[in-house]
């Protein structure tokens, strides 16, 4: 039986990448310099509600995409956010660094901290 809160976070994710790549174009550098990580090719990206028909494998069991080199902007983005990795069933070698914390706001008339 499908795990209907993952489906349901699936669908969200692949809408909305699929808008801020496609119909938004957002900048996406400032998003992609908080990644950290190299693609470590376990297709889990791929199987994201259904298996992409161009995920292949190669001589050596790797997954591979057939289409690679003229991939959809959804794939060349993901993950774009932190979240994008709950949507995995498997471990992805991508990172995400911390967003830096906002300092509480301060009292009218209260000063600095140091």
């Amino acid at each position: 039986m499908p795990d209907w809160t993952l489906v349901a976070l699936q669908i969200k994710g692949k809408t909305r990448r699929f808008v801020q790549s496609t119909l938004v174009k957002q900048d996406t550098e400032a998003l992609l310099a908080k990644r950290h990580g190299e693609c470590n090719r376990c297709g889990a990206c791929c199987k994201i509600l259904f298996r992409c028909p161009f995920l292949g494998t190669d001589a050596e069991g790797q997954y591979t995409c057939r289409i690679y080199e003229k991939r959809f902007a959804q794939c060349r983005l993901f993950p774009l956010h932190a979240a994008d990795l709950r949507e995995l069933e498997e471990e992805c070698s991508y990172t995400f660094s911390a967003a830096p914390e906002r300092a509480a706001p301060r009292a009218v008339g209260e000063p600095a901290g140091e």
